[in-house]
């Protein structure tokens, strides 16, 4: 069982470097194409960029898999190990939070700088949107606790985009000869025309915050029994059951 465990703890050490190594190569073309942007060029990683991240996604729900199996059989560097495969997840969010709304600035033209900056807000809420209906729960505690502490994150973000929007609806009441008038055709652009004023993902973001600290509370609480039946359970099977143990009255003591 030892040596088992020991096996999961050596592919976890390897596999988390591979990780790290992959979310390095996604930062550096995430940032190479931001210089592209402040140069006033398209970026030309995106999909690299997606694909990378993608793989980092899938790498740290593997091993999620296996601290969980550390956990599970005890193991004394299983919680040194969770915290490894956290911080690669952490990292990963930022990467992500970042990525979508870094990618998307560019230098306007002066007569497109209000439609642009209002198609930023609106693409960067469609993204958080998503991002929160699609998110996952987790069926045990690292996990859970690897999700609320992402989405915790997350909701900071979004408060803090309040700002902007606030920002953007406030270039709506245009001082003369700002931007020029209205022109025909100008609900095409405006924030309640085709587009629509910007509906933050702020209720469903903290809709998902409390329920991911209900789910976690009720969790911590299920693994702790958990933990003490598993104890009671190793109690049992080493019991020297024989009515010779002088234990014996004690445990029926015990068990009535």
């Amino acid at each position: 069982r030892l040596e088992r465990l020991q096996r999961v703890v050596t592919k976890l050490q390897m596999e988390s470097g591979l990780c790290e190594e992959q979310l390095n190569q996604a930062d550096a073309l995430l940032q190479a194409d931001v210089r592209l942007l402040a140069a006033g060029k398209a970026p030309q990683k995106v999909a690299e960029v997606e694909r990378d991240l993608d793989k980092a996604d899938a790498m740290i729900r593997v091993l999620f898999n296996d601290v969980q199996s550390l956990k599970d059989g005890r193991h004394p560097q299983g919680e040194q190990m969770y915290r490894r495969v956290y911080r690669l997840h952490e990292r990963l969010v930022s990467i992500r939070t970042e990525y979508n709304p870094r990618l998307r600035q560019r230098r306007p033209e002066p007569d497109e700088a209000p439609l642009r900056y209002l198609q930023d807000l609106l693409a960067w809420v469609e993204e958080n949107q998503r991002r929160v209906a699609s998110a996952e729960w987790g069926a045990d505690l690292p996990t859970v606790e690897t999700h609320l502490g992402a989405h915790r994150g997350l909701h900071r973000a979004i408060e803090e985009f309040r700002t902007k929007v606030e920002r953007a609806r406030a270039d709506e009441v245009r001082p003369p000869g700002c931007w020029g008038p209205p022109s025909p055709g100008a609900d095409e652009v405006s924030p309640h025309g085709v587009l629509g004023p910007p509906a933050l993902p702020q209720n469903s973001s903290k809709s998902r915050l409390r329920h991911l600290e209900s789910l976690h509370g009720f969790v911590s609480a299920a693994t702790k029994e958990l933990l003490w039946l598993s104890e009671r359970e190793e109690e049992e099977v080493a019991f020297d059951w024989s009515h010779h143990n002088p234990a014996m009255a004690a445990k029926k003591e015990s068990y009535s």
